[in-house]
């Protein structure tokens, strides 16, 4: 056991870099905070500064341009692989900064946005497949989590950063980010669950033995080499196309459950905190400044992400999203409430300073340590093989819907009903998160993938399943 323990370090670093895009990808959904300021100023680096409309668009459209890059990511993840496809979303992630740097119209600002939530969309699908099919039962979910962790990264990069540099050197750091991840990816093996589905069973042994380091012995690389190729051959009896995935019931279930699951994590605000976080900052008149708060609210859920990983395959993932759920709403009630006496009442609120920074870093520490963490583990585990491309892209395409209304309302909502409605919104869908995740989510800790779509199968599967035995 020990052996194989030692063994895994080649999966931890395939994760890790896999999910630098993710990292290069947070750049773009952050980059608004720090740089909006800078474009609705007198020194606008486009000659003029953009209006609020301008700049609501310029957030939201980041998360519209990943609905359609979502479908043709399920094409690309299945005719191309998993590697090729992250490789070619990298790219997407990096030419856009150039446009940035240059831009001297509001058009090619949105132009970059548009490439760059592209490139966002497929990177998000494709990770969250590779990050699954290279490890280990027991430590999926740990990799699983380098998915959220690395996108801290590159938030905290912006966040830290950002309000200290130019606009143009802001660019150049995204630039970096995607170029880190191209130049390490690119030396990265397959997974072996795609190279087993296409029938190239000697390179998906060369691929595990190298994800296992070399250090294992052959029996071992040949009942994972039986697991898979057994994994895969039951999946794919099924053909995998988008009509089958929406219309065959032994999908509805788990479609079900994803729904929920991705409802959660779409609408607990996270788009608007993560576009927004200057501005609310500098709205609820907190005593501590934008740029420093910022800062500590990026650095906060570094520690965080890293619990979830640690915590995810050994507390479970149910626990862990309802515990992220709950510590959410009374986050936001509290964000919400500040709101409300700051706007609505008399009340003097003088001695309530530190609610508004308070209520966010609690808000941000509960967020990733399971609402936006175990999303993509759940991802990669709940579908077989043969729709996974197509489910993941679905679902994907339907965060960005729920993503791009939103970053897109936020702010038509606060002046229409109060800048504190939303924050209790928002709270609200936290609470019936939790109760959905309690009532329908099956525990997936520790199970092979065989053994999670057999947890899904529903009582009269599971007896046709006999009759056929028999």
């Amino acid at each position: 056991m020990n052996k194989l323990k030692d063994s895994r370090y080649m999966q931890y670093i395939a994760a890790v870099s896999a999910t630098t895009s993710m990292s290069a990808a947070a750049v773009y959904v952050s980059w608004p905070s720090p740089s909006l300021p800078i474009l609705q100023g007198d020194d606008s680096p486009i000659g003029r500064p953009i209006t609020e409309e301008e700049g609501s668009w310029l957030v939201s459209i980041y998360n519209l341009a990943v609905i359609p890059a979502a479908f043709l990511t399920g094409w690309l993840i299945e005719s191309y692989g998993r590697k090729k496809t992250l490789l070619i979303g990298g790219i997407f992630l990096l030419v856009p900064w150039f446009m940035a740097i240059f831009a001297n119209h509001v058009a090619w600002l949105y132009a970059l946005r548009v490439i760059g939530g592209t490139g966002g969309g497929t990177i998000t699908i494709v990770c969250s497949v590779y990050n699954g099919e290279i490890a280990e039962n027991d430590i999926r979910g740990r990799l699983g989590s380098t998915f959220i962790l690395l996108k801290q990264v590159g938030t905290l990069l912006v966040l830290a950063i950002g309000p200290y540099v130019s606009y143009t050197w802001l660019a150049i750091i995204g630039m970096i980010v995607a170029s880190v991840f191209l130049g390490t990816f690119v030396f990265m093996p397959e997974s072996p669950y795609y190279l087993m589905k296409v029938h190239d069973r000697d390179n998906a042994e060369k691929n595990l033995r190298t994800l296992s380091s070399n250090t294992v012995d052959d029996k071992f690389i040949e009942d994972r080499l039986n697991e898979i190729e057994y994994t895969v051959t039951q999946d794919m009896e099924n053909k995998g196309d988008l009509w089958q995935f929406l219309t065959n019931p032994q999908y509805r279930k788990v479609i079900m459950i994803m729904t929920g699951i991705k409802t959660l994590q779409q609408l607990n605000g996270t788009a608007a905190v993560d576009a927004y976080l200057q501005t609310i900052i500098e709205l609820s008149s907190s005593s501590i400044s934008s740029e420093v708060s910022s800062i500590i609210f990026g650095v906060i859920q570094i520690p965080a992400v890293l619990t979830a990983s640690y915590l995810v395959d050994k507390l479970g993932r149910k626990p862990l999203l309802i515990t992220a759920a709950l510590g959410c709403a009374v986050a936001l009630v509290g964000e919400g409430t500040y709101f409300y006496l700051q706007d609505q009442t008399d009340v003097d609120i003088s001695s309530l300073s530190w609610l508004p920074t308070s209520a966010l870093c609690l808000f941000l520490i509960m967020n990733p340590l399971g609402i936006q963490s175990l999303v993509y583990v759940l991802l990669g585990e709940l579908f077989p093989t043969n729709v996974k491309g197509i489910a993941v892209s679905a679902f994907t395409a339907y965060g960005g819907t729920l993503a791009f209304l939103v970053s897109k309302f936020f702010t038509p909502l606060s002046n229409a009903l109060g800048r504190y409605m939303p924050f209790w919104i928002f709270a609200g869908i936290c609470v019936l998160g939790a109760i959905f995740v309690w009532f329908f989510l099956p525990e997936t800790k520790g199970k092979t993938f065989a053994e999670i779509q057999e947890s899904l199968k529903s009582r009269k599967d599971k007896e046709k399943d006999i009759k056929d035995v028999c």
